[in-house]
């Protein structure tokens, strides 16, 4: 059992993580601003394979093992396609069209659809509360969607669909991602596969499937004419908000356990806010924050259902 000292430091460490995730949000919409969005993508996630797969080799004493990858090829290329590839595509995609505070208060919906379809694909059982906790999630981001657009500007429109922005069908695709990168990651989990290794391998595939598109519609040239800032804020993004915080990540959940760590989680739309305000002067209308509310309730009702059953 983990002594209070490591849990206290588990829970320091998990702050800090979410601060870290919550920065990215912000810093993303400052990157896509001095360069393509392609570029940020890409480059954010070639500087953070490098570092982890010198932390692979450190640990491990091979970047690859041959093996093991020749076993689950198929699922750790996914992992990259999915869970960084696409998953980035859609995140800055959405930070070019959306604010940071509502690129992060509709991803947070993510953990109810990835309990969704682990009901459907894992054939996970859900109670009816579970359902209900997901429909309150649900109806907290159509009353962040309807509010921002202006076309609708209310909690419910009568026809949703018609009213969504570019900016809301990336963000709904980036919870999309999410949620199967995480039922991925769940299955390459039981099949043994170390957390460092799929990390690592996910963020190298998802690097090369993000050289493309900046090369055939971005101007990766542009980003090496930029100043000691944006280096400083792309390093942050990639190191600090692609490896670092994942680690301090993984050990909260092997101090504090899955559901403690992932009902933690829901506070990093409000972090988002909060630095948004406190540093970049960013208004936030209380119908929003109001609707975040209501997701984060709905996700940490639903986490609880989920954990009450399994017990």
């Amino acid at each position: 059992m983990p002594s209070p000292k490591s849990h206290l430091n588990a829970y320091i460490k998990l702050t800090l993580a979410i601060f870290a995730w919550a920065g990215v949000y912000q810093s993303a919409g400052y990157l896509i601003k001095h360069v393509d969005l392609y570029s940020a993508a890409f480059f954010r996630y070639l500087i953070a394979s490098i570092a982890l797969l010198a932390i692979l080799r450190i640990k491990t004493g091979k970047f690859i093992d041959v093996a093991q990858f020749k076993q689950h090829w198929s699922l750790l290329i996914s992992l990259g396609i999915v869970g960084i590839g696409l998953y980035n595509l859609a995140f800055f995609s959405a930070e070019q069209y959306l604010s940071p505070n509502m690129v992060a208060i509709i991803s947070s919906f993510s953990p109810c659809l990835t309990a969704l379809l682990a009901a459907v694909y894992m054939r996970q059982r859900l109670s009816l509360m579970t359902y209900v906790a997901m429909l309150i999630a649900l109806c907290g981001s159509i009353g962040v969607i309807n509010y921002a657009n202006p076309n609708c500007g209310q909690f419910f429109c009568n026809d949703i669909f018609t009213h969504l922005s570019k900016g809301e069908i990336y963000a709904l695709c980036l919870c999309l991602f999410t949620a199967i990168y995480n039922i991925m990651n769940r299955v390459a989990t039981q099949k043994q596969i170390p957390s460092l290794t799929i990390t690592t391998y996910a963020a190298v595939f998802g690097s090369l499937v993000l050289f493309f598109p900046m090369i055939i519609l971005g101007h990766p040239s542009n980003i090496f004419s930029q100043n000691l800032e944006f280096w400083s804020i792309m390093l942050y993004t990639s190191l600090i908000g692609s490896v670092l915080a994942y680690f301090w990540y993984s050990e909260s959940i092997k101090n504090l356990g899955v559901t403690k760590t992932v009902i933690f989680l829901n506070g990093i739309p409000f972090v988002t806010i909060l630095i948004g305000v406190a540093l970049f002067g960013e208004q936030v209308s209380l119908a929003t924050v109001f609707c975040g509310v209501v997701i984060i309730s709905g996700v940490i009702l639903t986490n609880l259902m989920i954990k009450r059953r399994a017990n």
